[in-house]
């Protein structure tokens, strides 16, 4: 990797540093379990709502095996406040069933029998295995994906981008391999699309990749 994209990727790092929502509990390395319970909670829901009920609900359920055996109105109590608590309850409550089943309430470091869990798509699979495992694998959402599509001038052939092979094989060549830092980019993307880099009125005047970014060039 080199030239722009290498530039890219030490900037987002740099200001994900300075700027990002690095306090954020499921960002910093902890088992799968502990990142799976978060991504099913911020589908959504917001990042304040989550933190209200995450701890607590970790707290009560600090394993699959804790939760497989609980009954869903305990669950919904707890999540009340994410609301959509029916869906969610019976969600957590089938896919710690599933990990007890088939992994013994492990939380297997493999894409393939992640995405064959409940509630588990390529996201998601990809948290678990950049924060739990430690592999520098992209967090390709439809916000990752306007940051790529706008600083590179790429754009996906697919109506569905974040289904793209070709869009994850660019996303993935970015990743930095070192554990910690690719944590912080894939943070950092996400964190300055949702702050500078926004769907509408994007804040262009001060985003740290203004100058290598082929959008931001067009609206100078």
């Amino acid at each position: 990797m080199g030239g722009v994209a290498e530039v890219f990727v030490r900037r987002v790092v740099e200001w994900y540093r300075a700027h990002g929502d690095r306090d954020l509990p499921w960002r910093s390395p902890r088992g799968g379990w502990a990142v799976l319970v978060a991504a099913v909670m911020l589908r959504k829901t917001t990042a304040k709502q989550a933190l209200r009920v995450y701890t607590e609900f970790l707290e009560r359920f600090p394993t699959p095996h804790a939760l497989a055996s609980a009954g869903e109105d305990e669950v919904k109590k707890i999540i009340e406040p994410l609301g959509m608590e029916h869906v969610r309850s019976r969600l957590f409550i089938e896919l710690a069933r599933e990990l007890v089943a088939r992994y013994g309430g492990r939380v297997p470091c493999d894409r393939e029998a992640l995405m064959g869990l409940p509630g588990v798509g390529p996201y998601i699979a990809s948290e678990v295995l950049l924060v739990s495992c430690g592999l520098p694998e992209p967090l390709l959402d439809r916000n990752m994906i306007r940051v790529l599509e706008r600083v590179f001038g790429i754009k996906s052939a697919r109506k569905r981008p974040h289904t793209d092979p070709e869009m994850w094989k660019f996303a993935r060549s970015l990743v930095p391999k070192d554990p910690e830092v690719a944590r912080e980019f894939n943070y950092g993307v996400l964190d300055l699309a949702r702050r500078v880099c926004r769907a509408a009125s994007p804040k262009c005047g001060v985003c740290p990749l203004a100058d290598i970014c082929r959008y931001a060039s067009r609206r100078s």
